[in-house]
């Protein structure tokens, strides 16, 4: 102990010598000795201290300390501490030693910088803890109020309170957090809201947090101490605290004032009184800290915020602008607004002055411009922007309030509603922050009323009305002013003056109701509000004085408010406001004095204007009291001053329209046009104005008159168009002006715009029929502009409302009549003689009435005589009826001679009609044209005469005579020639005189048709008549040349082509027998002749002309030409056998063999009647032979030449017997196509037996001798078959130019026909040598090789059917596609499947364009070599070829037919596209569902478009129940649902599964238990889906029947265990969809022990383990199905090849893919590299995608591996390329192509195969945009 001892001394000298080493030594050497001993410890931590071994001294200290509780070693640790800066060590110790000290100063010092590290540290709490016992011990003990202890006491009470005030704050936030997680609502860091993906409250729990804060508020800021802040706010501390620290205590002081009158501000602590007090302490407290503190910020932007309460809208003295452009001044109040702007003005200025970066003080200033001056400069808005960019200005409400209503002055409407939107929100937050309070709601209403004004000048009037109402509804107390917002909107905008009447009646009605229940609030009741209420109520009550002026109420009404608004004006005199009273005033003067003055009422004049002058001189900006000081003093004639007065108006406002109309009748009366029009423009102009284009559905209506009255002006200036321009947007104004729309459509008329003028003529009328007018004009021009437009119907109805008004009213009676004539015309050309009979006879009734009133008008005798002429184009109605009866008995005779004669009387009747209707316009006027006419009449006339004295020449009692008939000639040709007195030059009359004279004078017409083209060459008529003159004398050559000319001039007369199609059948005929070449060449002729008058005959259909158009198009292979013009033929003559027998060929052409038969029937019947009444026929009837002769001029038809088959000579007759003959071979061959055997062979029998053994061989005898084989071997008699087609081969003429052709054919048909003899195996021999025989005679007769390979093929002969063909493609040197389309089909019988392949891809080499090629090539590629791997080909595609290119060739299939109703037919050459065949189409599909270069959802896509194609085009009927087309369709459908799992997908799949079942139980076919199965599986799936995808509808039903389904089948005993193990899958995937992976392992696994190598089981099993997180339980299931499959690949290699090599892929890539996310890369590639040296996979490119991204995972960049990484991403990138190359649109190519690129640096590369893998692949943008996000820094 005595060593001890002395070490220690030793050691406290060396620490007094500061030896602090030698002291470190001795007590190192002691401690070992005695470890208990403090004082060694307190030595050692002296030494090492001031060794500066720190934390040696800190432990040595510490265990001192713990030895002995003293405080020498806590001092030692705080001067430690106090070195290292460890506040918080430091604190905790000072804590321990302030007890241990027992010297006061000492320990006072202590607590004071224990208070000042609490500060440093931000323990609040600490500091006041040992700040409080010191301030409230001073205060017991009273102790020194010495100057120094005095200033401590205010330098510890500062800090107390900044303590206290941050304690407070992070209290709050504490408590606010713990109440949040106590309700489960996230704790959300505001600071950071703006941060995209943060965290956001939703509004309810944002309302929740705000509810909490307020209580926790409410509890914790009245713990405040507010005597603190009274002591440390005095003057006198001023020199002790800082500035800063007085503005701080400022700041928090005035922020607990808020929080407290937040308190007072909500609604369970509403006290209103508590929230002024607090308030004026608030301001005081603020103008305060302005005092002492020279201006601070807070204290400044606070007075701000505190007069934007303040704010009223009822004392806002802005000018409220009508919508008339009238001003109505508001009177100032109290000036509370002008006083704050001053105060706002005064601050900002300050605050500007000396902080020029916050915002606030900007804001102000904009405001005080905005409001108080009306400064609406760009400087104005620039200061308040420049307010918003600064910081504190974002929450002024001040500041939008200026914004908005500077937008709105300078009509930036759209920036106005932007602004009020964004207010909003800050008006929300700013309510929040006051607890509701409604200090802003000034501000609000001001906001509201400035945004209801912009929507009203943009014409928005109804959200502008629903927006005042709901301020009134939520503003109770602002009633009278917000009304009177709405009463005005009403009144000068919408001009609804009844709704604005009941608002300002509310108003004083109010107003009433609030005087009687003397309501003491004190908003109501106090001085400013009753003022404003006063203001409002009298204004109120002008303006219902002014409404019942509008409203047009009584006389007494009136006097009373005259009498009221007087005594307004006695009380009030002139202040600002009253120039409204003095208006109303005067206006209701001049309504009272209107009917001659009342009683009382100061009617003088001159008293009025006085009125109106006084209401100037207060208001010298109302437009309208100008305009009735104008219209007073024009009254009183002082035109100058009211010129002057409508200009001042106008100025004012340049809408108003009393002022614009009255001044432009000033200007137009004094002659100043050019003014007037000037007016007008300058008022549509400014309408018109971009600025106004929104005000314009209101602005129009002002102005409307402006735009007629300039309409008016330009159309008398012929500026038509903008006449019309300026009356619609007139009729936008007043749409109910009928004088509108009748200018309008005469400048519709002028414009030739019919239609248009139409339409505006009969929206007058049916204005004026709504207002029960009538206007006789505006019918009568309706009527006429619908005769003109032909709206005949519309335009008898209008002329019949005009003679309704005005009986026989010769205008409109003409009108109807012509209506009538027309209407009659076309019924006509429709045949619907019935119906133009009676519009005929109609046009007649109405002509004689206008002529029994007026007799003496040429127009009427003329339109009565063209009436009279349209009569002879008709058949009476008697006439009519009795042809009807004709058609149905064609033999009586008798009638047919009753009704000619009936119908002659009929037209002899009309021709004199029409003739005295001429003669009398010839006798009112006569000129050439009137001689022309009754010229006319009289030819007509004669023509009549003559065939009826032609066809009755035998009667006795004729109604006219030879005599009459040549006088009548003799007329007409003197009205003629007399008409070519008067006009000599006139080349119609030539011509007419031609016409007339052609019957009896041949040279002289000749002549006068010369003439005519003397004098007018460009007419075709006098050319045509010249061609009939020839051709009527034999002079076809003159006619030829003369009807070129016509054809020449007019090359769509129809007359012309008929003459030409006439002419060209006679050459033709004529020529016939010198060349059967030229035959041909004339009919192209006539082809091409009658090809022009296609649409001439269509117009209007003539006889002959006709039915040889017809049968020449059915000649030349115009088929549904041919079938159009004929059918009409038949139509308007079902007699004719020439039609009947041409029409019946045209059906037979067309396929349609009933009606064919039904025709060659009738044509029979037609000629069997013609040849029994030929015997009694006189000799003049030629019905019984038909002649053509080139010197007979006789009605030759050129339908006869159908009946031949031999040329025409002249002089060649056709009798009925041999038109019988080829009409009953036609009737035949029909009959045959229709099956009718017995009866095609009945019908023809008759003319086998009559054609002699020794005959001359003829072309007729051949084709029936044919019939007659073909209906033999119809009928099963072969033998009698072979004969007769031996016997048709024998007839053929040797003469005949395609005998050849005609021989091989025959010959082949012969071929056929012995084949089909039974056993025609047998007879093998002879088919084969007839065969031989066409083929020797043409070799390239390609039937016969293939029809003689095919006999070979169907006896089992293959080589000798590839020798033929060999032989073939050796002997002929251009072959056809069928040669090595058959020879591919012998070498798939033979299975030499690669040779058919080179067979078919000759055929599309040789053939490019054949479709058959392509089709046969992709069937076999599908069939034979798809996923076929162990095939050497290098090309990848499915097919073999393009898929696109597969549809195109489909689609260019051509076929030589042109028949068939329906179809058009252009000409023989013309080539109809074919559609494609149902097989070609399944191949589409099929090779949709290869085409590796689209997403697998298109592929499917088409390949349903194309089944969908294939069953509409081919539906099934009971005949032909194919259901497979919607079998393909419902597993198409399935697939893509498997693939979606959308629901319309699977819905689809349930209709198509319907349809299936449906077809399945009505077809007779028996199904296997295999499809059965599978139409389960379907059932099932659908089932299950759609119950799993309407889970959370009201529907739970379907989820019920798939339990109930699967139920049943898996209790089913006849299906195996596979299928069993398949259904249970089904269950494991339904509780999967809902879940429960669980139960769906459980029943897997129950799957697996039925079926142990179920492959799809295992892959589920996989699946679920995978999304458990379980890989390795996941690969296990993956490793045992590429087992299984590998051990049945080896078990049977030949079977299912393809389809295992598929699974063991997809089993490889999910194994890949379970190596990638257990970044196990190198497993995996080795895995991919062993299975791809057994298995040639390497060109699939999902393998070489997969070995790409392996290569890729596995390599790593270090510093000693740079070259083996690069040659790895190199090998990587050829791999995806390669990948990319065989399938360019496989998902992920091209992204992990872009990642190779970026290892190697190519950031441009790498950046497109990243865009080209957005486009393809969007799903991956997030791992696209974190790649793309590197590169930019890589390449910054």
């Amino acid at each position: 102990m005595d060593y001890i001892k002395s070490k220690l001394k030793e050691a406290r000298e060396a620490i007094d010598k500061k030896d602090y080493k030698t002291a470190l030594e001795n007590c190192n050497e002691i401690v070992q000795y005695d470890d208990k001993n403090y004082m060694i410890h307190l030595f050692l931590g002296v030494s090492n201290f001031n060794l500066n071994n720190l934390a040696a001294a800190e432990k040595s200290y510490n265990t001192a300390f713990k030895l002995q509780k003293i405080p020498a070693p806590l001092r030692g640790l705080v001067e430690l501490y106090n070195r290292t800066n460890e506040n918080d060590k430091l604190s905790n110790t000072l804590k321990e030693l302030i007890p241990l000290t027992s010297d006061e100063q000492k320990k006072k010092e202590t607590i004071f910088r224990l208070i000042e590290i609490s500060g440093v540290l931000k323990d609040y709490k600490t500091t006041i803890d040992f700040i409080s016992p010191i301030l409230f011990e001073n205060e017991k003990s009273g102790s020194d109020d010495n100057e120094q202890s005095k200033t401590d006491r205010i330098k510890l009470l500062e800090k107390f309170e900044e303590a206290n005030y941050q304690y407070y704050l992070n209290t709050l936030k504490t408590k606010i957090d713990e109440k949040l997680r106590e309700k489960n609502i996230p704790i959300v860091d505001y600071s950071k809201s703006h941060v995209l993906g943060a965290i956001q409250h939703t509004p309810e729990q944002k309302q929740e947090r705000d509810r909490i804060e307020f209580e926790l508020n409410k509890s914790l800021i009245n713990n405040f101490n507010l005597k603190v802040y009274e002591e440390l706010l005095s003057k006198n501390n001023i020199d002790i605290l800082t500035n800063e620290q007085m503005i701080r205590i400022y700041t928090h002081f005035i922020q607990i004032l808020i929080g407290k009158r937040r308190i007072y501000s909500s609604e369970e602590n509403k006290d209103e009184e508590k929230q002024k007090q607090l308030r004026k302490e608030i301001k005081e407290n603020c103008e305060r800290m302005n005092e002492l503190l020279s201006t601070p910020i807070y204290s400044l932007e606070t007075l701000i915020n505190l007069l934007e309460e303040q704010f009223d809208f009822n004392d806002d003295d802005d000018e409220v602008d009508g919508n008339d452009g009238n001003q109505e001044a508001v009177v100032e109040s109290n000036n509370q607004n002008n006083q704050l702007y001053e105060k706002i003005n005064e601050i900002s200025n300050t605050l500007t002055n000396k902080y020029p970066n916050r915002g606030l003080g900007w804001i102000g200033l904009g405001f005080y411009k905005v409001f108080k001056l009306k400064d609406y400069s760009e400087q104005s808005k620039q200061l308040i922007e420049k307010g918003f960019s600064n910081a504190g200005s974002t929450d002024s409400l001040l500041g939008y309030l200026a914004l908005s209503k500077w937008y709105l002055k300078v009509e930036n409407h759209e920036r106005v509603r932007d602004i009020v939107k964004k207010s909003m929100i800050v008006y929300d937050q700013k309510q929040k922050a006051v607890g509701g309070a409604d200090y802003f709601n000034n501000i609000f209403i001001k906001l509201q009323l400035i945004l209801v004004e912009s929507l009203s000048f943009n014409c928005n009037f109804e959200l502008a009305s629903s927006l005042l109402e709901s301020l009134i509804k939520k503003f109770p107390i602002h009633f009278n002013s917000l009304t009177f917002s709405q009463s005005k909107l009403n009144f000068y905008s919408i001009k609804d003056y009844k709704k604005s009447k009941e608002l300002f009646e509310s108003i004083v009605n109010n107003n009433s109701n609030n005087s009687n229940n003397n309501n003491n609030n004190n908003d109501i009741n106090s001085n400013d509000n009753k003022l404003k209420n006063k203001k409002i109520i009298e204004l109120s009550n002008v303006y219902l004085v002014w409404l019942k002026i509008l409203l047009k109420e009584s006389k007494e009404s009136l006097i009373k408010s005259k009498d009221r608004l007087k005594e307004i004006i006695e009380l009030n005199g002139e202040t600002g406001n009253s120039y409204l009273n003095y208006y109303v005033y005067g206006l209701i003067l001049i309504e009272l004095n209107r009917d001659g003055g009342v009683e009382g009422s100061s009617g003088d004049d001159s008293f009025i204007i006085q009125q109106f002058l006084k209401s100037a001189k207060l208001n010298s900006n109302h437009s309208d009291t100008f305009a009735k000081l104008g219209t007073l003093y024009k009254k009183i004639d002082q035109k100058e001053r009211s010129k002057k007065c409508y200009q001042k108006s106008l100025q004012l406002d340049i809408l108003n329209g009393e002022a614009g109309f009255e001044l432009g009748e000033i200007y137009a009366e004094s002659g100043q046009t050019s003014l007037v029009m000037s007016l007008y423009k300058e008022i549509t102009d400014f309408c018109l104005s971009p600025k106004q284009i929104k005000r314009f559905p209101i602005n129009v209506v002002k102005c409307s008159w402006a735009f007629y009255r300039l309409a008016i002006y330009q159309m008398d200036n012929k500026d038509i168009h903008n006449s019309v321009v300026s009356l619609l947007n007139a009729i936008k104004g007043e749409p109910l002006n009928e004088s509108y729309w009748r200018t309008l459509a005469e400048a519709y008329r002028r414009q030739f715009k019919y239609v248009a003028a139409l339409k505006s003529l009969k929206k007058a009328e049916e204005i004026l029929d709504n207002e029960n007018r009538i206007a006789t004009d505006i019918n009568f021009q309706i009527a006429t502009l619908s005769k003109t437009l032909g709206l005949y119907d519309d335009a008898i109805n209008e002329y019949d409302r005009v003679l309704k008004q005005l009986e026989n009213n010769v205008p409109s009676l003409k009108g109807k009549a012509e209506c009538l004539l027309q209407l009659s015309i076309e019924q006509y050309k429709f045949r619907n003689f019935r119906q133009s009979l009676i519009h005929l006879q109609l046009a007649e009734s109405s002509i004689k009435i206008a002529l029994e009133k007026e007799n003496n008008f040429h127009s009427l005798w003329r339109l009565y005589a063209d009436i009279s002429s349209y009569f002879l184009n008709l058949p009476n109605d008697n006439n009519n009826n009795n042809n009807n009866n004709n058609n149905n008995n064609n033999n009586n005779n008798n009638n047919n001679n009753n009704n000619n004669n009936n119908n002659y009387d009929y037209l002899i009747e009309k021709s004199k009609q029409s003739s005295n209707a001429y003669f009398n316009c010839v006798r009112i006027h006569s000129n050439a044209h009137s001689l022309q006419d009754l010229s006319i009449g009289y030819y007509n006339q004669y023509i009549i005469y003559k065939n009826y004295l032609k066809q009755y020449q035998q009667e006795k009692n004729l109604k006219v005579t030879k005599e009459e008939t040549e006088n009548l000639l003799k007329s007409s040709i003197k009205c003629v020639v007399e008409a070519l007195n008067l006009s000599p030059s006139d080349p119609m009359l030539w011509n007419l005189l031609g016409v007339v004279l052609m019957d009896k004078f041949p040279a002289q017409s000749q002549h006068a048709l010369i003439r005519s083209i003397q004098l007018d060459s460009s007419k075709s008529e006098p050319y045509n008549n010249l061609t009939l003159l020839y051709f009527e004398y034999g002079f076809i050559e003159q006619s030829d040349k003369s009807l070129m000319i016509a054809k020449n001039n007019n090359i769509d007369s129809i007359i012309s082509w008929s003459l030409q199609g006439l002419i060209n059948e006679v050459k033709s005929s004529n020529n016939s027998n010198k060349d059967n070449n030229n035959n041909n060449n004339n009919s192209s002729t006539g082809r091409e002749d009658y090809n022009y008058i296609d649409n001439a005959l269509e117009s209007s259909p003539i006889g002959q002309g006709l039915l040889g158009y017809g049968i020449t198009s059915l000649l030349e292979g115009y088929s549904e030409t041919s079938y159009s013009v004929l059918y009409k033929y038949v139509e308007l003559n079902p007699n004719s056998i020439e039609g009947n027998n041409s029409l019946a060929l045209v059906y037979s052409h067309q396929n349609d063999y009933e009606n064919s038969e039904k025709h060659f029937k009738s044509a029979l019947n037609l000629l069997s009647n013609s040849k029994t009444t030929t015997k009694n026929s006189s000799s003049n009837n030629n019905e019984s032979k038909i002649t053509l002769n080139n010197n007979n001029n006789s009605n030759c038809s050129i339908g006869s030449i159908l009946f031949s088959d031999k040329p025409l000579n002249d002089g060649i007759e056709f009798s009925n017997d041999e038109k019988l003959k080829y009409v009953k071979i036609n009737l035949s061959r029909t009959q045959y196509h229709l099956g009718k055997f017995d009866e095609a062979l009945e019908t023809i029998k008759p003319y086998i037996t009559t054609i002699p053994a020794t005959s001359e061989p003829s072309l007729s005898n051949s084709i029936l001798f044919e019939l007659v084989s073909l209906i033999y071997c119809k009928l099963n008699k072969l033998n009698e078959s072979i004969d007769a087609m031996k016997k048709a081969i024998s007839q053929i003429p040797k003469s005949l130019e395609t005998a050849t052709i005609r021989k091989q054919n025959l010959l082949y048909t012969l071929a056929k026909i012995q084949y089909s003899c039974s056993g025609g195996y047998k007879q093998i021999d002879t088919i084969v040598k007839t065969l031989e025989a066409i083929i020797a005679i043409d070799k390239r007769f390609y039937k016969a090789w293939y029809y003689l390979a095919a006999v070979y093929i169907d006896c089992g002969k293959n080589d000798l059917a590839k020798n033929v063909l060999i032989k073939l493609q050796t002997t002929v040197e251009q072959l056809e596609s069928n040669s090595y389309l058959l020879l591919s089909k012998i070498h798939l019988l033979n299975n030499e499947i690669e040779e058919a392949r080179k067979q078919l891809q000759k055929l599309i080499h040789l053939f490019p364009l054949d479709p058959i090629g392509w089709t046969s090539l992709a069937e076999l590629e599908m069939k034979y070599f798809i996923n076929n791997n162990n095939q050497s080909s290098s090309n990848n595609d499915p097919c073999n070829l393009p898929l696109s290119l597969l549809n195109h060739s489909l689609n260019k299939k051509q076929h030589q037919e042109y028949s068939g109703m329906g179809q058009l037919s252009v000409g023989p050459d013309h080539k109809v596209l074919q559609p494609p065949t149902i097989k070609e189409l399944e191949i589409i599909a099929k090779a949709n569902l290869y085409d590796l270069q689209s997403p697998w959802t298109k592929c499917l896509d088409n390949a349903i478009v194309i089944m969908k194609r294939i069953i509409h085009s081919n539906p099934l009927s009971k005949s032909n129940n194919n259901i497979q087309p919607w079998i393909h369709l419902q597993n198409l459908h399935y697939w893509r649902s498997l693939y979606t799992d959308n629901k319309e997908d699977w819905e689809s799949t349930k209709s198509c599964w319907n349809v299936v079942q449906y077809l399945t139980l009505s077809t007779t076919k028996t199904t296997t238990e295999d499809f059965k199965f599978q139409q389960i599986l379907i059932e099932l799936e659908f089932k299950l889906a759609l119950s799993i995808i309407s889970e959370g509808d009201t529907t739970t039903t379907t989820t019920d029947e798939f339990d109930k389904l699967i139920s049943n089948y898996q209790k089913q005993t006849n299906f195996t265990n596979e299928k069993k193990s398949v259904l249970l899958s089904l269950e494991a995937k339904k509780y999967l969809r809902q879940g429960d992976k669980v139960k769906a392992l459980s029943i897997l696994k129950e799957a697996l022990k039925l079926e142990p190598n179920s492959i799809p089981t295992y892959y589920n099993l996989s699946d679920i383990y995978q999304s458990n997180d379980q890989l390795d339980a996941s690969l296990l299931c993956l490793n045992r199905s590429l087992l299984i499959l590998k051990q049945q690949q080896s078990s049977s290699p030949s079977k299912q090849t393809n389809n295992n090599n598929g699974l063991i892929l997809t089993t490889l890539s999910k194994i890949i893919r379970n190596y990638c996310i257990q970044k196990k890369f190198k497993e995996a590639l080795k895995l991919l590299e062993e299975n791809l040296t057994n298995n040639n996979y390497l060109d699939n490119p999902v393998i070489k995608l997969l070995k790409g991204i392996l290569i890729i995972g596995s390599s790593k960049l270090t510093n000693n591996n740079l070259k083996q990484f690069t040659n790895d991403m190199k090998n990587a990138l050829n791999l995806l390329e390669e990948s990319s190359t065989i399938n360019s649109k496989l998902s992920l190519t091209n992204f992990y192509s872009a990642v190779v690129q970026f290892n190697l640096k190519n950031f441009n590369l790498s950046d497109v195969l990243l865009q080209k893998e957005l486009n393809l692949t969007p799903s991956l943008s997030l791992q696209i945009n974190s790649l793309q996000e590197k590169i930019k820094q890589f390449t910054k």
